[in-house]
This record gives C-alpha cells, sequence and structure tokens, in this order.
C-alpha cells in the first residue's frame, strides 16, 4: 500500500480552508438577511411547517429538534440543535424572540434553562409579524428533499434587533441587539433618503445606559443604575450591567467583604436587582473622591462589536458599523418588493381570467349558446377552443368541473362583481412602486411594536 503525504501548504491549502469555511457558512456565523444561523434556519422552517395557524399546541423543545433533525437533514446533533432552540426562546436575549418558551429558559440575571424535556415551546406570532413574502422564498435540495430555504425575508435587519454571537475559524461575530422600533425607524429614514440616527444598543430587560467609546465607534459601554447615600455609608444598586448574573455578582460582592473593602450587603434581588453595600463613611469618601466607586461596584462593562455575517451568496460580509447593516439591508430587501409586486400581478391577473372565464362559460349556458347536459366533454372542450376560452395550467378543468348547480344567473353576477373587485385590486398593485409597499411594510410594523 502506497503512503500518501501532504504538505502543510497542501493542508493549509485543501483539508484545513474546507473545514474553515464549513464552520463559517454552516454553524458559526449569521446570516446579513434573516440574522439565522443554519440550525435556526432548520429549526425556524420546521417550525413554521408545524404550527401554520398558530391555533395548535406547545411540543416540548427536544421533541422540535428531533423532527428538525430528521425532516431538514440536520446532521449536528441534539444537544447543538436544543440549545439553539433554547436560545431563540430567550426574550432576555431577543428583543423579538421567534419561538415562545413554555415552561422555564432563564432570565437575564438567571441564565439556567431548564431540561428540553420539560420546556415547550412554539412559534412565536412575531414571526409573521416581521417575516414577509414566503411565496418568494427557494428552498434548499438535499437528498432529493426541499428542506430549509436559503435564507428567509424579514423586513427589518433582524440581526441587529436580536443580537448575535459566533466563533468560526479566523473569523468572529459579535453583534448587539437594538431596539426594534429604532430599527424600524431607521429602516424608513433611510428610503426616505434621511440620515440614519444612531442606533445604540438595547435589550428589554436592560434598564440601564448605553455609550458610544469616543475613539472607538464599535464599542459601548453599559452602565447600571446606583445611589449614594454618604452620610449613611451606603450604595443602593438596583442595575447591573447585561453581563452580570445574580449569582457572580454576588460572589464578587462576598470577596469585596472579605477584604474588607465593604463591610456588609444586603440581597433583595429576588426578583430584580436590588443590593444595598455598606461601607464605612470614611471608605467610601475615599473611593468617591479618587473616582473608584464604579470600578469597585463593576457597575459598567464594555462590549466591542465584531460586525461580521453571510451575504445573500454566503460570502463573508463584515460592516463598518450598524448604521451600515441597515443600508445593506434595506437595498437587498428592496428588491424581493419588485419581485413581490411581478408575483401579485402575475398571481391577480391569472385568478382574474378564471373569474372572467367562469362568468363567461356560465352565462354561455344561460343563453343557450352553449350545451352541457348529455354532451360528451370533447365537444364542449372544442366549443370551448373555437370560442377562444383560455386554458389554466394547460388545462379546462377549471370549467369542466363546476358543479351544475352553480350554472346560474346569481352565480354569473357574483363572478363578474368579483373579477371587478379583482381588476381593481389588480390595477392598484400595478400603480404601487415597490419602496410604496415596503414603506407600508414598515409602518404596519411600527403600529404593532
Amino acid at each position: 500500500m502506497t503512503k500518501r503525504t501532504k504538505t502543510i501548504t497542501d493542508f493549509l491549502n485543501t483539508d484545513y480552508k474546507e473545514y474553515s469555511m464549513s464552520v463559517i457558512t454552516e454553524r458559526a456565523i449569521p446570516s446579513v438577511i434573516d440574522s439565522f444561523k443554519p440550525v435556526q434556519r432548520k429549526i425556524i422552517d420546521m417550525s413554521n411547517d408545524i404550527w401554520k395557524s398558530g391555533n395548535e399546541k406547545s411540543m416540548k423543545v427536544f421533541q422540535l429538534c428531533g423532527q428538525t433533525c430528521a425532516k431538514k437533514l440536520y446532521v449536528h446533533g441534539d444537544a447543538s440543535c436544543n440549545g439553539a432552540i433554547i436560545n431563540m426562546c430567550q426574550d432576555f436575549k431577543n428583543n423579538l424572540p421567534v419561538l415562545v418558551a413554555d415552561g422555564q429558559v432563564g432570565s437575564l440575571r438567571v441564565r439556567s434553562a431548564a431540561s428540553p424535556r420539560y420546556v415547550g415551546c412554539h412559534l412565536s406570532p412575531n414571526f409573521r409579524l416581521v417575516y414577509k413574502d414566503f411565496e418568494l422564498l427557494e428552498k434548499r435540495n438535499e437528498e432529493g428533499q426541499d428542506i430549509e430555504p436559503y435564507w428567509f425575508l424579514p423586513v427589518i435587519p433582524m440581526v441587529i434587533v436580536n443580537g448575535s454571537s459566533g466563533l468560526a475559524v479566523g473569523f468572529a461575530s459579535n453583534i448587539l441587539n437594538r431596539n426594534p422600533k429604532d430599527v424600524v425607524n431607521a429602516c424608513i429614514d433611510y428610503l426616505n433618503g434621511k440620515k440614519i440616527k444612531e442606533l445604540k444598543p438595547w435589550l428589554s430587560e436592560f434598564s440601564g445606559t448605553w455609550t458610544r467609546d469616543n475613539d472607538n465607534k464599535n464599542k459601548w459601554y453599559s452602565k447600571g443604575i446606583y445611589t449614594i447615600n454618604e452620610k449613611k455609608g451606603e450604595v443602593h444598586i438596583t442595575e447591573l450591567p447585561p453581563s452580570w448574573e445574580f449569582e457572580k455578582y454576588e460572589t464578587y460582592l462576598d470577596s469585596l467583604v472579605e477584604k474588607k473593602v465593604i463591610k456588609d450587603y444586603d440581597n433583595n434581588s429576588s426578583s430584580g436587582v436590588d443590593y444595598l453595600l455598606k461601607f464605612k463613611k470614611d471608605d467610601l469618601q475615599e473611593l468617591i473622591a479618587k473616582d473608584k466607586l464604579e470600578a469597585i461596584l463593576k457597575i459598567v462593562d464594555s462590549d466591542t462589536e465584531n460586525l461580521t455575517t453571510l451575504d445573500e451568496n454566503e460570502k463573508l460580509k463584515i460592516f463598518d458599523c450598524v448604521e451600515d447593516i441597515v443600508k445593506y439591508f434595506v437595498d437587498f430587501r428592496l428588491g424581493y418588493y419588485q419581485k413581490r409586486k411581478d408575483f401579485l400581478i402575475d398571481k391577480l391577473s391569472k385568478e382574474l381570467r378564471v373569474l372572467a372565464f367562469k362568468a363567461k362559460f356560465i352565462k354561455s349556458i344561460i343563453d343557450k349558446k352553449l350545451v352541457v347536459n348529455n354532451v360528451k366533454k370533447e365537444v364542449i372542450i372544442k366549443w370551448l377552443e373555437e370560442n377562444k376560452f383560455e386554458k389554466i395550467d394547460d388545462s379546462y378543468n377549471y370549467l369542466l368541473n363546476m358543479p351544475i348547480y352553480s350554472l346560474t344567473n346569481e352565480r354569473y353576477m357574483e363572478l363578474m362583481k368579483n373579477a371587478k373587485d379583482k381588476k381593481e385590486e389588480l390595477d392598484l398593485i400595478k400603480e404601487k412602486e415597490p419602496k410604496e409597499m415596503y414603506l407600508s411594510d414598515l409602518n404596519e410594523l411600527k403600529k404593532k411594536l
């Protein structure tokens, strides 16, 4: 047997490169188009299949995971799939979660979630509120089976609404959450040719402040909330940076007590952040005078964004700032409103032709121009061809399958009215510009947020 050797250069150019791209495109980096990583997209596509009406019952996380792995061909194991489902249910991580949990999935201050065996979930109304144009989606095909789409089509860049983080080979992504209302307004402003206002990070469960670094526009400082009572030597903390969990912060406070930085503290944080720190008066005054109190409290944290995404072609796209993500997304999304317009024109035109020819067919029978009783199908088809009736889907079945009881004047009048309404709807769509359609969706979303 001949032993094959491979140089380091060959390895880096083949195996390692293939592995790197696999991690980047299939696991770690989110799409700028729909915000999803592949496992999330498979989960949501499966969820969209299951919860069509919104009235279906919840199912356990592990059950959704099983169906996703089986029907959407997810091959990276139950653990990562279950974890992704739980992650998408967590409203403290997602400003507009696309899945809703029925059970304990953690909070901003207590991150642990119950086992996938015990937590139920279902598709959130947020999904169909934000994601549109399902008829325009192109699905992947693997092993002869249609699975998830290449991407879904939200009306706003959800990658900055819900944020994302991921570590790939040679690349990392860290995108902080934004307020959905601010993002909608940013899209509207850009479409209208206005300057996009600063999009600060935002989490629904965080009541502190965010401040941009003066030298690095992608670095943000999150600051909690506290008050000082110098007379009593007390500091009351009512909010912490998002990175702090109760358990970790309490461990830190215990270390301050042990080091005699603080005398003691009261912990009333059962539902929200509520710590009363007790200092020696002189110690507290000294910390304030030397501007070291916030550092001791660890009340300020920093986070630097790495705006690495995948574009519509699954190629790496690194943005300079969040506002550029908005511009890129809106430019891309606007093109699909022309596709929606074309689709609707084709659809409505076909529906109008069906209505018109059905009405003409019934009228021909009422006026005795066409006799259908005891007449062979071939004869009727020949008459339809001679009188320029149009085939729909290469067939006259839409006429031939009409029930006898519907061949009445009342039905004829109803069809004519429906045809008139359909014509008005079609004319309205033809008059609308893609930009107008996009702004309509954005304003509708804005009302519902």
